[in-house]
């Protein structure tokens, strides 16, 4: 059986603080009491229509009863029990629902720990590396070595040598002292240069910050797709919305400069928007999905800000690093929906089956921009598929993440090497889709392509990704990448787990750590 999100407590809590008796909310919602309670306990799972009946009969906004936050929750722990730190201490993942139903609080505070834990482990990694390889901690190193050991050595002599002259002690108790403060010397300046390398580093890892932004929010935002509504009819009411449009836009009237340029004369990304000399500049080599994003970009940087600044005010971002990483995403978001329009991009994506190359065409973007768009539909009453999203580079880093559709996505270290993401640089710019089984055995519909981006020509290095989506195979048959799979055999799915060290097969040939303990799947 599926692993549900644990929201029974929500409902129980926000039940109660309204008065409310089971039967009473039971009637409400048009199902029996018993049923609710087995829905409070967490023994049933709800979605669709009852979610929307529970939501307005306790008054509050459906995404509150989504699960999101108890999903990534149970995803966080799952994670933090594979750690090597709890062999000796396993803990029993059957009873995380019931931890989190009880204490989501004390479960955030250890999440916390956690990572803390696993930051200060790449804080050591650091360190290691940089001595082992920085010139100044090198000799300072030896250095210290040095003097530790003539004063070793001193101290030696005047243990086993009683008989030495008063002019010899002298003479080494001057080394002592001298080997000492120079010891003090070396020791100060080693710290006070660690130091400086790690001034301003900041408490928490911005992008998990950012991620915990989105995941809150269901990766949808109402007042960003308000605002996009509104910057769109400013822009061109045709909805054409060309690079053309957005550029005389820019430039009638923001003044802005809009330059391309020869790649070599911009840096590796290929663009450089200058705020505040309203100057826009980029590569000729851009490709025209890219050119026209930036240039949407712009348009949001500019008339956008009130709207993304207010989200950034209300979320729970701690240092500036993770607050200007938010603000870039943000921006990005309202650029894709100022150029996909929800309700237009909604419907164009079901009459299509989620044909992303078709989608391409369609709106003129890029493959991860319509990958991106597509995870953002969850507007009440109006939702798209919930897609999950995974994009890394080809050494297996995750550099962008987020799950609506319960797939547990790996926080730290690579995903699955089963999975299609890795397989689709086999065969880059091809789509290549995935049938899969996880350990508890819920069954998803992965997509990969890995695609190419380069600003320059021939001796420009360019960057390859893997970007994937997918979803639960409940919605498999409103995406066209399942056709020819066979969704209603279990045993074509490729069993697969999260990572390595989360994933309890012993029959993987590409395991890379011992198998973590099996999931009880039972009810």
């Amino acid at each position: 059986m599926a692993r549900q999100a644990p929201i029974g407590h929500r409902i129980r809590g926000r039940r109660k603080d309204m008065g409310m008796t089971q039967t009473a909310l039971a009637g409400a919602a048009g199902i029996s009491a018993s049923y609710l309670n087995l829905i409070e306990h967490n023994r049933r799972a709800i979605g669709g229509g009852l979610l929307l009946r529970l939501a307005e009969a306790l008054q509050i906004h459906p995404s509150t009863l989504s699960g999101s936050e108890e999903s990534r929750l149970l995803s966080d722990l799952g994670e933090l029990a594979s750690d090597p730190v709890f062999r000796d201490t396993p803990l029993d993942r059957r009873e995380f629902s019931s931890v989190i139903s009880a204490g989501p609080g004390v479960v955030n505070a250890m999440l916390q720990l956690y990572r803390a834990y696993r930051s200060t482990l790449d804080d050591v990694d650091m360190l290691s590396e940089r001595l082992s390889h920085d010139p100044y901690l090198t000799e300072a190193s030896h250095s210290i070595l040095t003097r530790i050991t003539s004063i070793r050595t001193v101290a030696e002599i005047f243990e086993h040598y009683d008989d030495l002259s008063a002019a010899q002690r002298d003479r080494f108790n001057a080394t002592l002292v001298r080997e000492s403060e120079r010891l003090a010397e070396s020791a100060t300046e080693i710290f006070s240069f660690l130091e400086r390398g790690a001034a301003g580093r900041p408490a928490a890892n911005p992008s998990e910050e950012v991620d915990d932004l989105l995941y809150d929010n269901a990766n949808h935002f109402p007042i960003l797709e308000d605002c996009a509504e509104t910057l769109r009819a400013g822009i061109d009411r045709s909805g054409g919305l060309f690079l053309t449009d957005l550029i005389n836009h820019l430039q009638s009237r923001h003044s802005v400069t809009v330059e391309r340029l020869r790649p070599e004369d911009l840096p590796a990304t290929g663009h450089i928007w200058d705020g505040k000399n309203r100057r826009l500049q980029f590569s000729r080599a851009l490709p025209i999905t890219s050119a026209r994003f930036l240039a949407a970009r712009a348009v949001c940087h500019l008339e956008g800000a009130d709207a993304v600044d207010g989200i950034i005010q209300s979320s729970r971002l701690t240092t500036d690093a993770a607050r200007n990483r938010a603000r870039q995403a943000l921006v990005s978001y309202l650029a894709a929906a100022i150029l996909f329009p929800y309700d237009n991009f909604c419907n164009e994506a079901r009459e299509l089956r989620h044909d992303i190359e078709m989608l391409q065409q369609r709106f003129a973007a890029s493959w991860e921009q319509i990958c991106h768009r597509l995870t953002t539909l969850r507007r009440p009453g109006q939702e798209g598929i919930p897609f999950h999203f995974l994009r890394t580079d080809i050494a297996g880093n995750i550099s962008k993440r987020f799950s609506a559709s319960g797939l547990q996505l790996p926080r730290y270290g690579g995903a699955c090497p089963r999975w299609a993401i890795h397989e689709a640089y086999l065969t880059p710019e091809r789509v290549v889709p995935q049938l899969v089984q996880l350990p508890d055995t819920t069954q998803y519909l992965f997509v990969a392509r890995a695609v190419r981006t380069g600003n320059g020509g021939y001796r420009v290095p360019q960057s390859v990704h893997s970007v994937m989506i997918g979803c639960d195979t409940a919605f498999a048959h409103d995406v066209v990448y399942a056709d020819g799979l066979s969704l209603d055999d279990a045993k074509s799915a490729i069993p697969v787990g999260i990572n390595c060290r989360q994933c309890p097969r012993t029959d993987c040939l590409q395991r890379a750590h011992a198998p973590a303990e099996p999931l009880n799947t039972a009810t």
